[in-house]
């Protein structure tokens, strides 16, 4: 692995060696492409930025939550196949929601998760429910034990038409 160095603003080195890097707040230098296929993500990837790479269909599964995890997911083109991020079970779904922001029509719509923590999907099909380049979601793990875990998600997604919500149960 390359040798990593990061310095402050005034060019002094505040750490150095290989590997990720973790930066402030926790956040890894860390990216995972989709690449057109099914990527499972683990409790190792946490911090990770998350990239739909590819128009096809794609789709990130997530881990159990263990509270502190989180992942961020952008769409760095446009999706013709599902974008799709799935939660491990019905039992690990998502709580909270997204923006989302209208290329086509005079519209701004927010849609949330079904406030039972169930919904375990979030699709982006490049049109209705978003995913055109520059969406972004971002999921962090709460309510680690328990009855219920799950996520909790914002983001802003960019769709075109009417839009419709991206949240839906498997």
């Amino acid at each position: 692995m390359p040798k990593v160095k990061i310095t402050n603003k005034k060019g002094l080195v505040q750490s150095t060696g290989t590997g990720p890097t973790t930066l402030a707040a926790g956040h890894k230098k860390t990216v995972v492409l989709s690449g057109g296929g099914a990527t499972v993500l683990t409790p190792a990837n946490s911090g990770a930025t998350c990239v739909f790479d590819t128009a096809a269909a794609s789709t990130f599964t997530l881990p159990s939550p263990e509270l502190g995890m989180y992942f961020t997911f952008i769409s760095s083109i446009t999706a013709t196949g599902d974008h799709e991020i799935i939660g491990d079970t019905d039992t690990y779904g998502f709580l909270g929601g997204v923006a989302m922001v209208n290329t086509t029509a005079d519209q701004t719509n927010a849609f949330s998760a079904a406030v039972d923590g169930e919904n375990d999907y979030i699709t982006m099909n490049g049109t209705t429910t978003g995913g055109i380049a520059g969406s972004i979601v971002h999921v962090a793990a709460i309510l680690d034990s328990g009855a219920v875990r799950a996520w909790a998600v914002h983001g802003t997604l960019i769709g075109s038409g009417n839009t419709v919500t991206p949240f839906a149960d498997a």
